[in-house]
């Protein structure tokens, strides 16, 4: 097993974490995301069906589930009691909670706003990972490497089929709802990482609240996010200021391109 992992995986007795960027594992899930955005793009989202959207967000809201459940169980496995660090309300975990609401809700601004979101914040998510994958892929830990790049690609293809089959790209209009419901879902992440590092819930782990930092906008730990790991260490509030403008930022950038193809496409119309 040693000897396979070595030749596919990396050098584990020399403590490589797994195969990294641009590897063979991670061109594979480049090409499998590439391959799903376009052929649900010149397939099914083609049509613009308001049916077919349903049907697709409620597929991938069951993959998604599916996955996330294989997940806890096994970090609860590994670990012999549960750590809430890998609670899954992560930047990258909340579609799974709004693709779920988005098909369980009747039609209206509710699901609209939800799959505005997916489109314009979840493909954030999707793509950060997907471009720079080296944090989520495990020497030892296959499976999870396996689920990491499934996930975040699932991110990307539903960000992308709702853009084509939405037609989003019209209007500054379409970034409010969503932009609304990325600010109600930071706040929780706020309230819930000071009162679970408070509260303390008396596990077995090295230090309080086993290191959550929902959304890595912790005010107790280090973010992850290299862009404002300096301006945390100045002041939280400029921290959280910055991290809305920037991910804010990036979904006006994912709109405007969304703009440029709408517009490329109907001039060549």
């Amino acid at each position: 097993m040693d000897f396979f992992l070595n030749m596919t995986w990396g050098d584990i007795n020399n403590g490589d974490v797994g195969p990294g960027a641009f590897s063979w594992f991670h061109l594979m899930w480049l090409g499998i995301m590439i391959a799903g955005c376009i052929i649900l793009g010149i397939t099914v989202a083609k049509k613009h069906n308001p049916k077919y959207d349903w049907i697709v967000i409620a597929v991938f809201a069951a993959l998604l589930l599916g996955c996330e459940v294989f997940k806890q169980f096994f970090w609860l496995e590994f670990y012999g009691y549960y750590r809430f660090e890998v609670f899954p309300y992560q930047f990258c975990s909340v579609p799974i909670y709004i693709s779920i609401l988005a098909t369980l809700i009747p039609g209206g601004r509710i699901r609209e706003s939800c799959y505005r979101f997916l489109a314009f914040y979840g493909i954030i998510g999707g793509l950060s990972i997907m471009l720079v994958p080296s944090a989520v892929l495990h020497t030892y830990f296959i499976p999870m490497s396996i689920h990491s790049m499934l996930w975040h690609t699932v991110l990307v293809v539903i960000g992308v089929y709702l853009i084509v089959s939405r037609g989003y790209g019209k209007n500054l209009r379409e970034l409010l709802s969503p932009c609304i419901l990325f600010l109600c879902l930071v706040a929780i992440a706020i309230v819930g990482n000071i009162l679970i590092y408070k509260l303390h819930l008396n596990t077995p782990a090295c230090q309080p609240g086993d290191n959550l930092s929902m959304f890595y906008i912790s005010p107790y730990y280090p973010t992850q996010i290299p862009l404002l790991g300096a301006v945390q260490n100045i002041s939280y509030p400029l921290f959280v200021l910055s991290y809305l403008v920037l991910f804010n930022l990036f979904s006006f950038l994912v709109w405007g391109v969304s703009k440029i193809v709408r517009t490329v496409r109907s001039a060549k119309k």
